[in-house]
């Protein structure tokens, strides 16, 4: 583990593991993942990469955003909002007294995004019932299975000792690329993103480093001096090289014209950025970022392939690949550990999504139109989506039908009632006396 801290060489265990073997975990804590750049990267130098930055903001303040809500199941079929349930407004609207879901959920899934795990702790009453569910800080959580592979976790608290063996239902656990190769028995572990893709995650960190090191020197690459005559020693060298350094070094001596002496003469010694081509450098790391996450590159300002008719079905997708497996995760997680499981036969949870789904003002009344028009939305539905109050009196709960439609049973119905009896003879003929028609003459 030392060694592995100091950048020496590490022996790689049979067995990989979040607890017998601490090595992973501990590095991932504090921030050490050698790269073949050269840098070790952690959560810190990752963040400041501004395409991964952006991609862990977007992601944890939509999921964020979007409502999270508790329902219940209705005996005949359908859903309502569990608003008398105690879980429904600690995720909806505050997990403590001094946290917002929308504060507690993107600190869940930003931790998660980055470290590939993190965790919340629900505390329960004496009936049971979970009244406040608390984030627990990166690193004060280890991660333990049973050898059937049931998770079980040890809690560090600051100066208080560790409590021991906390069960599922005791520790609230968001997992990204869950795997079982970091676990024991088959357990669920998490995967970092940054320790998966070290070496993509540091090329981008050195770009940035390279780039701000150029602009330092005064957007000048690395020159060398050169002269017929020898300095008198090292010192004079040194000296002369500094005070080359001091006028023409940094941006804020860009410009300035530089005087040389005993013939010395300025010569580039590196390629420039065209021929390094920095600039695209970067911009291909940020989107190797997003194929990491699987995020459309629009979604972090990236435009180069985006078109007025791409950008919508971008945007759906990013809703299918990157925010339904988040929101799904979420949900089954918190179902299992917040809910007993006598609760779970009648109590869901879910992200509305929906949102996400919104066109354009034009777009999205066209679909109400529809939806008005063939009876499966009322008025009050469609103010409902757009966030408006119903209308007064419930004149906005009629759904209209249209006219020249109507079920297939009473269009049955109808046909039974109107159809003539097969049973009955047929009506007899009046009888008008003899038939004359034999009488009369040709052609009359």
């Amino acid at each position: 583990m030392l060694s592995a801290l100091l950048g020496g060489p590490v022996a790689q265990s049979q067995q990989v593991s979040g607890t017998s073997d601490p090595t992973p975990w501990l590095m991932s804590v504090l921030g050490n993942q050698m790269t073949a750049t050269g840098l070790r990267i952690g959560v810190a130098e990752a963040l400041s990469v501004p395409g991964f930055s952006a991609i862990i903001h977007t992601l944890g303040d939509d999921m964020a955003a979007h409502p999270l809500v508790l329902y219940r199941r209705k005996k005949g079929g359908g859903r309502e909002r569990a608003k008398d349930h105690p879980l429904y407004r600690l995720l909806k609207d505050r997990p403590a007294r001094w946290l917002t879901s929308y504060s507690w959920r993107k600190a869940m899934f930003s931790t998660a995004l980055t470290g590939g795990n993190a965790y919340a702790r629900p505390i329960r009453n004496g009936f049971g019932e979970v009244t406040q569910i608390t984030p627990i800080k990166r690193g004060y959580v280890t991660h333990k299975w049973a050898e059937d592979g049931e998770p079980f976790f040890d809690l560090r608290r600051n100066g208080r000792g560790t409590i021991h063996g906390l069960n599922h239902q005791e520790m609230l656990h968001h997992h990204y690329r869950g795997s079982t190769d970091a676990g024991e028995n088959g357990g669920i572990y998490g995967v970092s993103p940054i320790a998966t893709h070290k070496d993509a995650i540091g090329l981008a960190v050195a770009a940035e480093l390279f780039a701000a090191k150029f602009f330092r020197n005064g957007a000048r690459p690395s020159a060398v001096v050169e002269t017929d005559k020898t300095f008198s020693n090292d010192d004079v060298a040194n000296r002369t090289r500094r005070q080359i350094e001091e006028v023409l070094s940094g941006v804020d001596n860009a410009g300035k014209v530089a005087i040389f002496e005993l013939g010395l003469k300025l010569k580039q010694w590196s390629s420039n950025n065209n021929d390094a081509q920095l600039v695209e450098l970067r911009k291909q790391q940020a989107v190797e970022m997003c194929t990491i996450f699987r995020m459309p590159p629009h979604k972090i300002g990236i435009l180069d392939r985006a078109t007025f008719s791409n950008i919508e079905h971008q945007s759906i997708s990013y809703r299918g690949d990157c925010l339904v497996p988040l929101a799904a995760m979420s949900e089954q997680e918190m179902e299992n550990t917040l809910l007993s499981d006598r609760e779970q036969e009648e109590y869901f949870i879910e992200y509305d999504l929906d949102g996400t789904l919104r066109g354009d003002l034009l777009s999205r009344y066209r679909a109400y139109s529809i939806g008005r028009q063939w009876g499966w939305l009322s008025a009050d539905d469609i103010n409902e989506l757009e966030n408006r109050n119903a209308l007064p009196d419930g004149q906005g709960q009629i759904y209209l039908t249209p006219l020249n439609y109507a079920s297939a049973a009473e269009n049955t119905a109808s046909i039974n009632d109107t159809a003539p009896n097969d049973q009955e003879d047929p009506p007899t003929p009046a009888d008008d006396g003899p038939d004359q028609s034999r009488n009369r003459p040709a052609g009359g």
